[in-house]
């Protein structure tokens, strides 16, 4: 079961930062079947190593991609990466401890956060960087 779907509509154009968004969504996935299936620990460790750690190497990367070509939106893009880390680091992930509701309650968080950041912000950088004719030709980020 999903509790998201990638969809065309996430895509900003950019194939690595997609794979990138892809790899979250599959992820968040893979926690809420895992919450379905009563296997707690596994998903705070999955929610902790590869949602928290993948997305702050996702937004450098994002960030160092802006830097180098200059997009106007950088430091606006980096205190919304910045704000979301610091919600998530203060007062998301305390609750993941609290109950199987709570934690639920943070995934439909990330789940909401994710679709709006993609959809709102990064769409954004996409077509800038298309009417600027840059091609970004980089590998996604990977998980150690």
């Amino acid at each position: 079961m999903t509790i998201i779907k990638w969809s065309k509509e996430f895509e900003t154009g950019i194939k690595a930062f997609d794979e990138e968004h892809k790899y979250l969504v599959e992820t968040l996935n893979k926690i809420y079947n895992l919450l379905k299936e009563r296997k707690r620990d596994e998903a705070k460790k999955i929610l902790k190593n590869n949602i928290i750690k993948y997305t702050e190497k996702h937004f450098k990367h994002e960030e160092e991609i802006f830097k180098k070509y200059g997009y106007p939106e950088l430091e606006r893009h980096k205190k919304i990466h910045d704000l979301f880390i610091k919600t998530i680091v203060e007062k998301e992930l305390p609750k993941i401890d609290k109950s199987d509701e709570e934690f639920r309650a943070v995934i439909s968080f990330l789940v909401g956060w994710l679709i709006m950041h993609i959809q709102k912000s990064d769409k954004k950088y996409g077509e800038w960087l298309r009417s600027k004719n840059i091609v970004i030709d980089e590998e996604p980020v990977k998980i150690d």
